[in-house]
């Protein structure tokens, strides 16, 4: 178990929805809007409104439970969570009995995790991680998926150029509208990564986030639910995130209890006694 859970942190960070802080107690009722036509916008004006809409906190503390699924195998366990805005993101990960396993923390250009059960630790970089993902991640983009931020992917070939009307959705993508209708598009290899990021008409948050390669069949897609407003804005309790590539995972994460903090610290000692992941 421990090499499967120690492996798969990485997705959990970089995946998944964290949710923000009612001081030492759960957000009341979920956010409820009024119906309003929807009106047409420009890109600009779209990323303008989730620039506004954004969850801004400096320091964050919580608990959630997560299920793991990689193809026939499930894992469920706990997370303790800290983080500080543009600098430290901390995890603490137990088992549903409440010993501590793992711990993971990633800064700008550091990721760290610890094996308690095995005493050995990691110290890799982003890079190390997008090997094992495949993909292009960076504490940037992760800051922006826990926080349910926008981002752009890849921002020298994501450049956004279209916004759609779909349902009560606004369609912020990377694809050029330059069909009637996207789906008839057809696989091309030569794209660049599309990226569409779905935004509530009302809220101007984000509900839904994918990124597709078509050139080495990948898909990320997380949807977020359960919207309530907390000292740092609008955030969601819950998420699911898939991950389609030679393995599939998905990522479940539901929230207890959360709080705001005005400072934290985030331990993280090696033992001398601990061996080097290489």
């Amino acid at each position: 178990m421990s090499k499967f859970l120690i492996r798969i942190l990485s997705f959990v960070v970089v995946f998944s929805s964290l949710s923000a802080c009612k001081t030492q107690q759960k957000a009341t009722s979920p956010v409820v809007t009024d119906i309003k036509p929807m009106v047409n916008k420009s890109v600009q004006e779209l990323q303008d409104k989730l620039d506004s809409a954004s969850f801004n906190l400096n320091y964050l503390t919580a608990k959630a439970s997560v299920v793991l699924i990689q193809d026939s195998n499930e894992i469920s366990f706990n997370i303790s969570y800290r983080s500080k805005k543009d600098s430290v993101i901390w995890i603490s990960v137990s088992p549903l009995l409440g010993i501590e396993v793992a711990r993971l923390m990633i800064t700008e250009d550091t990721v760290k995790l610890l094996d308690k059960i095995h005493n050995k630790y990691e110290v890799t970089s982003f890079e190390s991680i997008n090997k094992l993902l495949q993909m292009k991640v960076n504490f940037e983009i992760v800051q922006a998926l826990l926080y349910g931020n926008f981002f752009a992917y890849k921002k020298n070939e994501n450049r956004f150029n279209s916004v759609y009307l779909e349902d009560k959705f606004y369609i912020l993508s990377s694809l050029n509208k330059n069909k009637l209708k996207r789906s008839l598009e057809e696989k091309d290899l030569n794209k660049p990564v599309i990226q569409d990021v779905y935004v509530n008409d009302s809220t101007y948050r984000i509900s839904r986030v994918q990124v597709e390669d078509q050139r080495i069949n990948k898909l990320l897609n997380t949807l977020y639910s359960d919207f309530r407003m907390t000292d740092g804005g609008l955030f969601p309790f819950k998420s699911t995130t898939k991950i389609v590539a030679e393995k599939n995972i998905e990522i479940r994460i539901e929230y207890g209890k959360i709080a705001k903090a005005e400072s934290l610290d985030f331990p993280f000692n090696i033992p001398n006694n601990y061996e080097r992941i290489r």
